[in-house]
């Protein structure tokens, strides 16, 4: 594991026992991220989390979340995977979710647990659509969290180092909580804090936000398009209404020609040429009203 560094960037977590918090100034502290206590269990849910989440995005801070996982209760890894998930849906986020690992889960054994832990961790990315990433002590970790969690992030704790302990499933920390008694201006009593790569910093501060300009202008091109799709598609389906009350077309027609107009909507700059067609198709049947 890598020591910590000044290029390392600041900052804290935080959940209901920190109580009310001035993000004011808790941001003119210097604190540039905080990764909020969301859910626990299947059905938990932090007391102070809309007001932090909310609060501390309005200041500046880029916001994050945790889920405290209970393995231990016999809880379904999907179901709190889920609970998470739904719960912060929503919110502000730039940082991948949370799984907070620690405590009685280690009552499962290393093996149980991280499989445990892997299927937490897929099920979170499909529902959220969002990275995870799991949080968990040293010593836990090196015990008790297995290689195949080594594909997603690791936030670390490890209480008066510079350098946390070595595991044999990840060789660096994306993040690393070095002390649960720092002081934040705004905040009443301890907190924990973090220090975070910049690189990671980098990947994820803006993720609410990732595309370039020429990405969005892109977007934005393609929106327009989506658009007169759309209205092309209602204008062809008037036209058609139209041209079968007044054309007296046998059904098995109607129903291919309806077919046609759906295959043609995929291409609304060839929509003369196609009502050409139908017209020349339609005269030589013999419907020569057409």
């Amino acid at each position: 594991m890598q020591a910590r560094s000044s290029t390392n960037v600041k900052g804290i977590d935080v959940s209901h026992w920190q109580g009310a918090i001035d993000w004011s100034k808790v941001a003119a502290d210097g604190v540039k991220y905080v990764f909020i206590k969301a859910t626990e269990g299947v059905s938990g849910v932090d007391s102070r989390l809309r007001a932090n989440a909310l609060s501390a995005s309005s200041a500046g801070i880029k916001v994050g979340y945790y889920h405290y996982a209970r393995p231990e209760n016999n809880n379904d890894a999907v179901k709190e995977a889920r609970h998470f998930a739904s719960t912060v849906a929503g919110y502000p986020c730039h940082w991948p979710l949370v799984l907070d690992v620690e405590g009685e889960a280690s009552r499962l054994g290393a093996r149980s647990l991280t499989q445990w832990c892997a299927a937490f961790l897929t099920e979170l990315e499909r529902a959220s659509g969002r990275r995870a990433m799991i949080y968990s002590g040293a010593s836990f970790a090196r015990t008790y969290l297995g290689k195949e969690l080594a594909g997603w992030p690791l936030w670390i704790a490890h209480y008066g180092v510079d350098k946390p302990m070595n595991n044999s499933t990840w060789d660096r920390w994306a993040i690393f909580q070095y002390s649960d008694k720092g002081r934040v201006a705004g905040i009443a009593g301890n907190v924990d804090l973090n220090a975070m790569e910049a690189e990671f910093y980098g990947r994820y501060a803006e993720e609410d936000e990732p595309m370039t300009k020429e990405e969005r202008e892109a977007l934005e091109q393609l929106s327009a398009q989506v658009a007169q799709l759309a209205g092309t598609a209602e204008s062809l389906t008037k036209q058609l209404e139209s041209a079968t009350a007044k054309i007296p077309a046998p059904k098995w027609f109607v129903s291919e020609f309806g077919e046609s107009v759906v295959a043609q909507m995929s291409d609304p700059t060839g929509t003369m040429e196609f009502w050409r067609a139908v017209a020349v198709s339609l005269r030589t049947m013999g419907y020569q009203k057409v």
